[in-house]
């Protein structure tokens, strides 16, 4: 296992400083480390995914009881660094990539290559399809179970964790460290103060629940919140069509979810209040309620109906659009910026 000094002199040697905007608070503390692993009951049956690795002492330790670990990192600087600590390890394999594409998908290359993996006993990584990759020379044996154990960086959890839950990977569950205030949203039923959008589809897929308050002495650098650590038990699969078309309505419906139920869709949606309410007494809901407090039924309803389902889409579609191009411009300066050595 890591000891902090090691951690410290290896980010010194790169130059890296952990960088707040990104969520980067490393997990130090050996008995916790080794907590999350028999917590998530891993053993050589196996393949473990983890989003993040960072310093990889939680990668360590993953690998010290499974089968086989696939670590995903996003940070150019912690990717080397996570390089010279699992050298050696034969059943670790690491690559860097973002986890999320533009549209806050899975990274298509990452969940083709688990489930070829996984269905078949293929395991090939591209070099296209990931910025740097690590692959032990021996081929890893093919384990029939998928988990994802991860620190998922603070600023980019609760996505991470619905494009995981959307993904088609067989995951037999998920144990995943975020802000606490992210695990009250993702275990919150209705009624409860904390349920929001990230509750509302997570249900659509899982059941989830807070294994563990995790203080802020176990990190380094220490944030300024405590951490809670989740577990997630996929227990059911929502029709993909009817999904989709709730997940853009509740994008849009709950930004005003402080608002009367009718203005906060007639404000998501560019409709008056009249015809909102008209909608929502239809579908069999109460238009005085706020968004978060329709019924699931009501909400699925809405979703389902023809003129919201366009609008909805259109609104979503229209801000995907933005975001790609966004992430297009990012990637353009990065490559710019990229040392000319490294393009060699």
């Amino acid at each position: 296992m890591q000891r902090l000094a090691e951690i410290k002199a290896a980010l010194a040697s790169h130059g890296i400083r952990p960088h707040k905007r990104m969520g980067q608070n490393f997990l130090v503390d050996t008995n916790m480390l080794r907590a999350i692993v028999r917590d998530a009951e891993v053993d050589l049956g196996d393949c473990v995914l983890e989003i993040g690795p960072g310093s990889a002492g939680l990668t360590q330790a993953l690998a010290e009881e499974a089968g086989l670990v696939v670590a995903l990192e996003l940070d150019r600087g912690m990717f080397d660094v996570a390089r010279e600590f699992l050298a050696g390890r034969e059943n670790v394999v690491l690559l860097q990539g973002d986890a999320l594409t533009a549209e806050g998908r899975l990274h298509q290359a990452l969940e083709g290559l688990l489930h070829a993996y996984l269905s078949h006993g293929l395991f090939h990584v591209e070099e296209s399809d990931f910025e740097r990759s690590v692959v032990p020379a021996a081929k890893p044996p093919r384990l029939g179970r998928l988990k994802c154990v991860s620190n998922l960086p603070y600023n980019a959890a609760g996505p991470i964790i619905m494009a995981l839950l959307e993904s088609h990977l067989p995951f037999e569950r998920l144990l995943v460290m975020v802000q606490y205030e992210v695990g009250e949203k993702l275990c919150a039923r209705p009624g409860n103060a904390a349920y929001g959008i990230l509750s509302l589809l997570r249900a659509q897929f899982a059941d989830a629940r807070i294994i563990r308050k995790v203080p802020a002495a176990v990190f380094w650098p220490r944030p300024s919140v405590a951490s809670a650590l989740v577990e997630l038990r996929p227990a059911r699969r929502p029709d993909s069509a009817a999904y989709a078309r709730l997940r853009q309505l509740v994008h849009v419906f709950f930004t005003h979810r402080r608002k009367r139920a009718a203005n906060a869709l007639g404000n998501a949606l560019g409709v008056n209040a009249k015809q909102a309410e008209a909608w929502i007494v239809a579908a069999g809901g109460n238009p005085g309620l706020r968004p978060d407090e329709l019924d699931y039924a009501v909400l699925q309803k809405l979703a389902d109906q023809g003129e919201i389902a366009r609008r909805a889409h259109d609104i979503v579609h229209e801000a995907d659009s933005r975001a790609r191009a966004k992430a297009e411009r990012a990637a353009r300066r990065a490559k710019w910026r990229k040392p000319r050595d490294e393009e060699e």
